[in-house]
């Protein structure tokens, strides 16, 4: 019997364990999940949550539960350390062996990488943070807001649609305020393409959102943010997302690479370690980390994992990098954008009503139904 081991239960980890139950006879094997956190949040959706337009019930669901009705052991602990070589997971309720490891521990907040901004910034990356913006918006009388996010961060569609969503919330509540929008890309917007940027940016000017940039962050003080330009920019709320990190859980893995993110070949394997798969904001590729590059990457190495177990001669697949997902411009209309990143097969720029409706049609197919949780189909995509 060879012991599965999923290190951290968000899209890439539940992805991979629900495509391993698929892939694997489990009374011939056996499948550990370890996450510290009980409930699944639906991250995209905490925009929504901010903004008072969704609640925490509603984007989140009882992780021990869908494990259990899928004969898959789940532990809830905190990973202090991975030991490679001895094949150990060191978690809070000791640790656990494994023949097999996927690591799939997303990404740590490094705050402390720009002074101020703990103490002085808003974001909505995690549902504390969700509800600590909703609770500001409410104090929010009028005046200069700065929006987006800083340096070493690789995820921008949730700065946008705060951004969008403040420009409402604003002229519904008839305040006056501006906007102003940071971010550190030579282009608004430019992993998505030329197409999607110019109308991202034409977006903004509709708005009166003034994007600062390619530019980082310096410090963040109560009435203001310091850009590493030496200029300040007045703001009374200021919404950025911090810089991201590996977790330090996964440190022992790290070879040379400088924010602890974990080196893997196209078929999610690690360079260093044969027995360890690597999935989602872990992964040392280059541009995005979203949900969905999470769940692509998972599928692979739930195969490739399987393909080792079962196979006498595995044939891996290999994972094609890209980024997909729906903007919602906050007045009906939505922008989809689907791009592959080392390949031209995907360029799709989409614009319509019904990108938002179908994104929160996903929101809650994911979440209030079976079809990812317990029969592990992937997220369509439109053609």
């Amino acid at each position: 019997m060879a012991r599965i081991v999923i290190a951290g239960s968000g899209f890439g980890g539940l992805t991979a364990a629900m495509k391993l139950k698929k892939h694997l006879d489990l009374s011939r094997h056996q499948i550990t999940v370890i996450d510290q956190n009980a409930q699944f949040v639906y991250r995209p959706s905490l925009v929504l949550v901010a903004f008072g337009k969704a609640t925490p019930e509603s984007i989140t669901f009882n992780l021990p539960e869908v494990y259990q009705q899928s004969g898959i052991q789940f532990i809830q602990a905190s990973i202090s350390s991975i030991d490679g070589d001895k094949k150990i997971v060191e978690t809070s309720q000791g640790p656990v062996n494994y023949d097999k490891l996927i690591v799939a521990l997303g990404e740590k907040l490094a705050y402390e990488e720009i002074p101020g901004l703990k103490e002085y910034g808003y974001n909505v990356c995690t549902m504390k943070s969700a509800l600590s913006l909703k609770q500001a918006l409410s104090q929010y009388q009028g005046g200069p807001v700065v929006v987006g996010w800083a340096q070493n961060v690789q995820t921008g569609g949730p700065a946008f649609e705060v951004a969008l969503e403040l420009s409402h919330y604003i002229t519904h509540h008839h305040l006056t305020g501006t906007i102003q929008f940071i971010d550190p890309l030579p282009k608004l917007w430019a992993p998505a393409g030329p197409k999607a940027s110019e109308f991202l940016a034409k977006v903004f000017a509709t708005h009166h959102i003034k994007r600062q940039g390619p530019v980082q962050v310096r410090a963040v003080q109560k009435d203001r943010v310091i850009l590493s330009n030496g200029e300040e920019l007045p703001s009374v709320l200021t919404i950025i997302t911090p810089p991201f990190r590996g977790e330090p859980a996964q440190q022992t893995l790290v070879a040379n690479n400088a924010r602890g993110w974990l080196d893997t070949e196209k078929d999610m394997q690690s360079i260093h370690y044969s027995d360890i798969y690597v999935v989602g904001s872990a992964v040392a590729f280059e541009g995005p980390k979203q949900g969905h590059t999470a769940m692509l990457q998972a599928e692979v190495a739930a195969y490739n994992i399987a393909q080792d177990l079962e196979s006498a001669t595995p044939k891996h697949r290999e994972y094609d990098h890209e980024m997909s997902c729906v903007l919602d411009l906050g007045d009906g209309q939505g922008l989809f954008v689907r791009q592959s990143l080392w390949s031209k097969e995907h360029q799709v720029v989409r614009v319509g009503r019904e990108w938002p409706l179908a994104k929160k049609a996903l929101a809650f197919a994911f979440v209030r139904t079976p079809v990812f949780k317990k029969w592990a189909l992937s997220i369509p995509q439109p053609k």
